[in-house]
């Protein structure tokens, strides 16, 4: 079996679209068409049914996908395998971080293994918690750093830094006491400021809000924004509260820009987690940026960070 043909239906397996498969192999549409056609062909099977543009993989499929998986796997780790041989820690890494790490973690992290390897480069691709997942997935990135899991067979996750989430309030707000509140019932009198679905952030909270009887449903939320960045000014702006990472807010706390308040008997801990596709086999650089970050993890100063 030709190795491209494969590539190319291990994509549509996982993206059910022949034009976004297209996009990812780079290839025209009628292009892949013509691949799976002649692997269907020397399979004797056919591998989709196509109802208009929906793409359904048929029971013959999705015997070939696990195998597809694993002999490209092989393929890469022989060639890996020579080059680890022949002492190459050189080329280019994808990487994807969610919100707060992509922006307050990984940058330092890559500059510091460039320091070690100046004979690579470093690609870092932004998104929420949800797209830096589907990205491993689909293979545009080798590691992902986010804020919470998403559950997958293909998908392993490494728990490696733990973060901290706070209340974040204005300077001078009076509608909360600046004590902090009694209990988790009184963050649904406050106008709270809330992440998109998809966020490490909001999912973190949401679990932990749940462990105290309340729901989302039940916060008096005056914005919806889809970046940290929009939330943090906007709660220094005084629309509202909100619940952030403390590496968010390290600098404004630092300047004095946002207050902090305590939420007596909620739990805002979390863990970010290094993920990585388990059926897919690593390059000898992204190896070596694995073992750099599982190193570097428990020693990275959070607060340092977050004033950087």
């Amino acid at each position: 079996m030709d190795f491209r043909r494969l590539e190319v239906f291990v994509r549509l397996m996982e993206t059910r679209s022949f034009s976004e498969t297209a996009k990812k192999v780079l290839l025209r549409q009628p292009t892949v068409s013509g691949h799976i056609k002649t692997l269907e062909e020397e399979i004797g099977a056919r591998l989709f049914d196509r109802h208009g543009r929906e793409v359904l993989p048929t029971s013959a499929a999705e015997v070939l996908y696990d195998y597809a998986l694993r002999l490209l796997a092989l393929r890469d780790e022989a060639v890996y395998a020579l080059e680890q041989f022949m002492g190459r820690i050189q080329g280019r890494l994808k990487l994807g971080g969610s919100t707060i790490p992509g922006g307050y973690i990984l940058p330092l992290l890559m500059g510091r293994f460039s320091k070690l390897y100046p004979e690579t480069l470093l690609s870092l691709y932004l998104d929420d918690t949800e797209g830096i997942v589907n990205r491993v997935l689909g293979g545009e990135i080798e590691i992902g750093l986010v804020g919470a899991r998403a559950p997958n067979e293909y998908l392993e996750y490494t728990p490696l830094i733990r973060d901290r989430l706070v209340l974040a309030a204005p300077i001078g707000q009076t509608f909360a006491p600046r004590g902090g509140l009694k209990n988790v019932r009184e963050l649904a009198k406050l106008p709270f400021i809330l992440r998109e679905e998809g966020s490490g952030t909001r999912a973190t909270m949401a679990a932990a809000l749940k462990k105290r009887g309340l729901e989302i449903d039940d916060l008096n939320v005056v914005a919806e924004m889809g970046s940290t960045e929009a939330v943090r000014q906007a709660v220094k702006c005084g629309l509202g509260v909100s619940i952030l990472s403390r590496l968010a807010v390290a600098e404004d706390l630092k300047l004095g820009l946002i207050d902090v308040l305590e939420i007596k008997g909620l739990d805002l801990e979390r863990d970010f987690f290094v993920v990585v596709h388990s059926r897919r086999t690593q390059s000898p650089l992204s190896r070596a940026f694995l073992a750099f970050l599982l190193e570097q993890g428990p020693h990275f100063n959070l607060e340092t960070a977050g004033s950087v």
